[in-house]
């Protein structure tokens, strides 16, 4: 096996960004950074033994281990639990986990290896395991739907599900942002075994929050090479986590046929199921924030210290995601005052999650500013946005992005600031998920309606919003014709699926002329049909 002949660490060179002819900003990355992917299938930066099934064991390991500590967390000793839940807060806890152990790590000059990570990991995990221990092992179970629509909704939302696990397992990185930011930097960490360097004035994407290029650079150390089919698991899981959360805090909020309404509103979205299996942060971002909103309402209606610091760490979790969840930060202080004067919570409970959120984010930060005097890489194309009206309705103005979706969110909206209104402020649902999404969109539409896949990092919450006023107005109408609406809505739900499942899965025609392709042509085809001129400059001949 071929070893990486990576350069000395301090051997840099000043590169433009090689997806974005036009971007105005440079790179400082080590030389071989540049040709890293074209033969990185014969790259060992691990001993032969690391090999994939190590990979897979440990990535199970760390997902599981951090499952009885949730539990315990989402029940508190109490004898029912909602079975998901603690799978959401295991995913969020242990992917958070692993890559704050692995930067903290890094601060204190221990180098990233597989044996220290996981250790330090599994110490951190233990505590969780003794509470579920003493609290009697609680096994919460998931509560499958008796009736046949929501059989039928479940089974579309699996569907949809398997379509996107199926693409981030079967085909390799190949959008720009993933090629030119979180693979490069991961597999540079998993090279080097410590943290990019902040290169002073020309630091842009080393500033990166680094959750999911810390979490590929550990997937590529326990599986011994640059094993991005796994790697692109784990933000997949993130995407179809968002569908659960959006049910799950429907449910909570107005029972479960608004959480079977909001769930498949998200599904049935043509951006999220494109951007869910791409390996980037938008989606995990908004699994982390939609979390959040979870525990946030669970703080308003018990008060409890633990949901405190859990909504103040999964908003944490969100700014160490993407650095636009720092506006989620904002609006939580606003949030926890808010609860506080109308005596939902007492000053304690607010102190610790903002002081929560600090411990898991400021650090990463504060080393910024230390490193390279900025907080917020200027990456954001400002220039570029267009506060028009195009823009300001864009979830009905660009159907090929939100699709049917898109009106029902609208409409969602318009009724829900109207009851609202109508309730003079006192109704604390809509405070909370009108306070958590209209800031971040206004400050979208202002900064960044450049790009509509931004908006993907609070459309779960909007589907949350849309699914409740569907259940409203669900509940007004007769039962006879309930029952008829319910029907067509199915039918409605059966037909969009078709689509959206054809569409989650990429190159299918290239997957039935030779389904068991290597790797290595699985990428070749990925880079060619999505960036051409990428794959021209790689491979050294025009793409087909």
């Amino acid at each position: 096996m071929v070893g990486c002949r990576a350069a000395p660490p301090k051997m840099a060179t000043l590169l433009i960004c090689p997806l974005r002819p036009n971007c105005r900003f440079s790179i400082t990355v080590p030389s071989y950074i540049r040709l890293w992917y074209i033969n990185i299938s014969r790259c060992a930066i691990m001993p032969p033994a690391m090999n994939t099934f190590t990979g897979w064991f440990l990535m199970v390991f760390v997902l599981a281990a951090a499952w009885p500590g949730s539990v315990w967390l989402v029940t508190r000793g109490q004898n029912k639990a909602d079975g998901w839940l603690p799978l959401l807060l295991s995913l969020a806890l242990s992917t958070g986990g692993l890559t704050l152990v692995m930067f903290w790590l890094a601060l204190l000059n221990i180098r990233f290896a597989v044996l220290p990570i996981t250790l330090v990991y599994t110490l951190v995990m233990l505590p969780g395991w003794w509470l579920w221990w003493r609290g009697g092992r609680l096994r919460p179970v998931l509560n499958l739907p008796q009736r046949w629509p929501e059989r039928l909704a479940l089974l579309l939302l699996v569907l949809i599900s398997v379509g996107i696990l199926f693409n981030s397992l079967y085909w390799p990185f190949s959008r720009e942002d993933a090629l030119g930011i979180y693979v490069p930097f991961a597999e540079q960490m998993a090279l080097q075994r410590v943290l990019p360097e902040l290169p002073g004035a020309f630091t842009v994407y080393e500033a990166y929050p680094p959750l999911m290029q810390l979490t590929y650079a550990y997937v590529y150390l326990a599986s011994g090479w640059h094993n991005e089919l796994l790697a692109r698991l784990i933000p997949a899981l993130m995407s179809i986590g968002c569908l659960a959360a959006a049910y799950t805090l429907a449910r909570t909020l107005h029972g479960r046929l608004a959480g079977w309404i909001s769930a498949l509103l998200l599904g049935l979205t043509p951006s999220f199921v494109s951007w869910a299996s791409s390996g980037y942060v938008d989606l995990p971002m908004a699994f982390f924030y939609t979390l959040a909103a979870i525990f946030a309402w669970r703080l308003w209606q018990g008060g409890a210290l633990v949901d405190a610091v859990l909504t103040g760490a999964l908003v944490g979790l969100a700014a160490w995601t993407k650095n636009a969840a720092l506006v989620g930060v904002g609006l939580l202080a606003v949030w926890l005052v808010w609860t506080v004067f109308r005596r939902r919570i007492g000053w304690t409970a607010l102190v610790m999650s903002l002081v929560a959120c600090v411990v898991v984010a400021a650090p990463w930060y504060i080393r910024n500013w230390i490193g390279a005097n900025l907080i917020i890489p200027p990456s954001v194309w400002t220039e570029q946005a267009s506060q028009s009206l195009d823009t300001l309705l864009i979830l009905v103005t660009r159907p090929q992005d939100y699709s049917l979706t898109g009106v029902v969110v609208l409409v969602g909206l318009v009724l829900a600031l109207v009851d609202f209104a109508r309730r003079r402020l006192n109704a604390p649902a809509y405070a909370l998920l009108l306070g958590w999404t209209l800031p971040f969109f206004g400050f979208w539409w202002l900064f960044a309606s450049y790009d509509p896949r931004f908006i993907l990092l609070f459309l779960p919450l909007w589907c949350v919003i849309a699914g409740v006023q569907m259940a409203r107005l669900t509940g007004a109408v007769p039962p006879l014709w309930r029952s008829r609406l319910l029907v067509l809505a199915l039918l409605l739900a059966v037909i969009l699926t078709m689509p959206v499942l054809w569409d989650s899965v990429e190159n299918k025609d290239e997957i039935l002329r030779h389904p068991l392709m290597s790797v290595e042509e699985r990428r070749m085809i990925a880079i060619r049909e999505r960036q051409p001129e990428l794959y021209e400059r790689w491979y050294g001949e025009p793409a087909p």
